[in-house]
């Protein structure tokens, strides 16, 4: 594969593209993709464009969007276009674009049936008007696509009052979008995800909304109130723009995706470029320059291990607002890797496993190889700061202290403040995930339950300071028989609870016994005196619910009590 790109302005600078890629093209070859992201906002003289690079090589694909700012070689271009020259020995490229908003599902599902016939298929590009259109019915059809396949794409941007567009060699499209396939015996694309936010502060739950783009309510309250009580952002024609370092994450399974807000109604209903949905659970998040640079540093040391031939780079436009001229040490490892260009993105696609999605807040690095990689990897260095700039130094020393602070607050709101052990929220958290990995994959999963006995009477007796020392020496012996992947939590008043992964019930009930004796051994109470407590162990079943186990283990608990004190109890 060869990889060429030039930074055009004017038709002089076409003409020099047009002569210079001449020179440098290969006599032979089987594929080859010209990729033009402009920042030209006249459809005619997008399409003009186009067509002279459609003229000078009939046989290119041709495929483009409009974008704020270019990418070039490890650099931003302002007041330009880039074009990209993508030449294949051994590959093929084809492009197919969709236009019409009504039949995106229909045209997902015939594009997805072509693509899985064709040979060797590697790669989905796919460049869109994600500001005017929802292409997610078109992405999900798409789901079918060997899990090989990489699916990569962005969407069209400007920052003109005139509509985005994507574009073909013949063809505008205001509301729609463009895919490429990729294919070829030995091609090999590999992608590389880098973000830079962190959350933010407590969890929200999204409570009401006006279809999957607009969110009327939060917590029972019109949305935009989180950006109004947490970070003094007014509804007003600024908002976007204010709220721009700050976008919402959306918890999808165990990990968060970023959605910004692009618009704010009079009303407090917040607008987002990709799909959320009632009930699901929100945080704000936070921008952290430095971060953003090390992501960066670390993605293009994972794409230097692939060796790329030639890198296409697709960045989220917050990055450039929030960096402005540190961006640079965000492109410019890149340089040492392969020729790379790209544009500034309004929404980065991307497929993880199945789930193919619209993201946001992403620089995502896509790189292309014919062939098998070199068998020693790039060095990557990077043109890495010595200091940022002023403002976001400041910006990253409020990044440290406010990372800081929410990790702290984060392991307060988990944590037993007398104990320091997990606290009932955190435990009963950890046990319904335990409940749904171990069913998951047919592993057994025992919970201890233990009362400390008699405690009213020694509070009674010797003084809630004396039962207080009992609650933190009990969590001591807990906390030192808990096994790596076990969890310890203080269930509520002298109540304790440990959810043991991948143990069964003969082990647990071993586990409870050295733990009665360890508790019986002690001797905290006043002239010497001890303590006792009482077990109940139960096994989770198959397809047990949450709540029938917690009710057995609660009964093997009951009947320790009455069994008198000071012993184990099985659930059986």
């Amino acid at each position: 594969m060869l990889q060429f790109s030039c930074v055009v302005r004017n038709a002089d600078d076409v003409a020099l593209c047009i002569r210079r890629f001449r020179e440098e093209m290969p006599k032979k070859y089987k594929g080859l993709l010209i990729s033009i992201f402009t920042v030209k906002s006249d459809p005619k003289k997008i399409l003009s464009l186009a067509q002279k690079f459609g003229k000078a090589f009939p046989s290119a694909v041709i495929a483009g969007s409009m974008t704020t700012d270019v990418i070039h070689n490890g650099g931003v271009r302002v007041n330009a276009a880039v074009v990209g020259f993508s030449v294949f020995r051994s590959s093929e490229v084809r492009v197919a674009a969709f236009d019409n908003v009504d039949t995106l599902t229909e045209d997902g599902k015939k594009f997805c049936a072509r693509a899985k016939r064709m040979k060797h298929l590697a790669a989905v590009g796919i460049f869109a008007t994600l500001h005017a259109v929802d292409i997610q019915p078109f992405l999900d059809r798409l789901a079918p696509l060997n899990d090989t396949v990489v699916i990569f794409g962005g969407g069209a941007n400007t920052l003109e009052n005139a509509p985005a567009c994507v574009f073909t060699k013949n063809e505008i499209i205001e509301e729609g979008l463009v895919a490429i396939l990729f294919s070829g015996p030995d091609l090999h694309v590999h992608a590389s995800l880098n973000f830079g936010w962190k959350p933010l502060g407590r969890e929200f739950v999204i409570t009401k909304m006006d279809g999957n783009h607009v969110v009327t309510e939060i917590d029972h309250q019109p949305a935009a109130h989180i950006y109004e009580q947490y970070l003094g952002v007014p509804k007003d024609k600024h908002f976007a723009r204010d709220t721009l370092a700050f976008p919402v994450f959306v918890r999808r399974g165990n990990s968060y995706v970023a959605r910004h807000t692009v618009d704010c109604r009079k009303d407090g209903a917040l607008l987002f470029i990709a799909d959320l949905h009632e009930g699901e659970t929100i945080r704000l998040s936070y921008g952290d320059p430095a971060g953003m640079i090390e992501d960066a540093k670390a993605g293009y040391t994972d794409m230097a291990m692939f060796r790329p031939e030639g890198l296409l780079i697709l960045s989220c436009y917050a990055h450039r607002m929030f960096l402005h001229g540190d961006v640079k040490f965000e492109l410019a490892p890149a340089r040492e890797i392969a020729p790379s260009f790209g544009y500034y993105t309004y929404g980065e696609i991307f497929r993880f496993s199945e789930n193919i999605g619209i993201h946001n807040m992403m620089l995502l690095t896509v790189g292309f190889r014919e062939g098998a990689k070199p068998s020693s990897p790039l060095p990557v260095r990077g043109e890495m700061p010595t200091r940022l700039k002023d403002s976001l130094l400041i910006v990253d020393r409020l990044v440290r202290f406010i990372s800081a602070t929410t990790a702290e607050l984060d392991r307060m709101a988990r944590m037993d403040r007398l104990t320091q052990i997990a606290n009932r929220g955190e435990t009963e958290s950890v046990l319904k995930q335990g409940i749904t990995f171990a069913q998951s994959n047919a592993m057994p999963l025992s919970v201890i339950m233990l009362d400390i006995d008699d405690f009213k009477k020694i509070n009674d007796t010797y003084g809630h300071d004396v039962g207080d020392r009992v609650l933190v020496e009990t969590a001591k012996v807990l906390s030192a028989h808990v096994r790596l992947g076990d969890t310890v939590g203080r269930w509520g008043g002298e109540e304790f609870l440990m959810v043991l992964l991948e143990t069964d019930e003969k082990k647990a009930v071993q586990i409870a016994e050295n733990i009665r004796e360890a508790i019986a051994a002690l001797h905290v109470l006043p002239r010497g005196k001890g303590f006792t407590a009482s077990f109940g162990v139960a096994r989770l079943a198959p397809r047990e619910t949450f709540d029938a186990f917690y009710q057995r283990v609660d009964g093997a608990l009951y009947r320790a009590k009455h069994n008198g004190k000071n012993c184990v109890c099985l659930d059986e």
